[in-house]
């Protein structure tokens, strides 16, 4: 596995290892950690091991712990999952596993160093996430960091009985430009939640 490390102002990333395992374990059971995620079965220590052994160490995906630079504190992990060199993207995930680090900003400064690497190191050209849309914080994040909605799907799968909504949002290399935005009224409609109109149920 890879060896790096991504400072920021209050957290670096570093790349994660078979020692995080439990750690990784116990986050992702948490309940407010589970209730984000689309995926949501049970998730061993041999389900990450299994992980770590066919997709980051693959190259598939590049994982990092998240650590508070005060203390050198674990808090999360932020991910680039789909690695496809190919097409050139990654899907974009986090999850913040300590209660008293959340709401304090930190997730968009975690987005932007991950995005930067991918952009930087890997030179991917595009960067996606999916999220589910009752995760408004995360919304946000994505929407105050460059990322724009680039699709929506309704009733797109179902969690604790109730079918949700996905959308996916995305962001582009700005160093190899980007014809896709040079209409700026159109972005600006993107930006604002403008989708194409649906049937169904509102």
């Amino acid at each position: 596995m890879k060896n790096i490390r991504l400072d920021g102002e209050t957290v670096y990333l570093r790349s994660i290892t078979n020692e995080d395992t439990p750690l990784v374990v116990k986050w992702r059971n948490q309940e407010n950690v589970i209730k984000y995620f689309i995926y949501r079965g049970e998730f061993t220590e041999e389900t990450h091991t299994n992980w770590l052994k066919t997709k980051v160490e693959t190259g598939l995906v590049d994982q990092f712990i998240v650590c508070l630079k005060d203390g050198d504190v674990p808090i999360g992990s932020t991910y680039l999952r789909d690695i496809d060199t190919k097409n050139s993207k990654a899907e974009y995930g986090v999850f913040i596993g300590e209660e008293g680090t959340r709401g304090q900003g930190i997730g968009k400064e975690i987005l932007n160093l991950t995005v930067k690497y991918a952009f930087e190191n890997l030179k991917l050209h595009k960067v996606y996430a999916r999220v589910i849309d009752t995760n408004k914080a995360s919304l946000y994040c994505f929407l105050h960091s460059g990322f724009f909605e680039e699709a929506f799907f309704k009733e797109s799968v179902l969690l604790d009985g109730q079918y949700r909504n996905v959308i996916i949002l995305s962001r582009f290399n700005p160093d190899e430009g980007d014809g896709f935005f040079e209409n700026k009224e159109y972005k600006k409609e993107i930006l604002g939640g403008f989708r194409m109109p649906m049937p169904g149920k509102e």
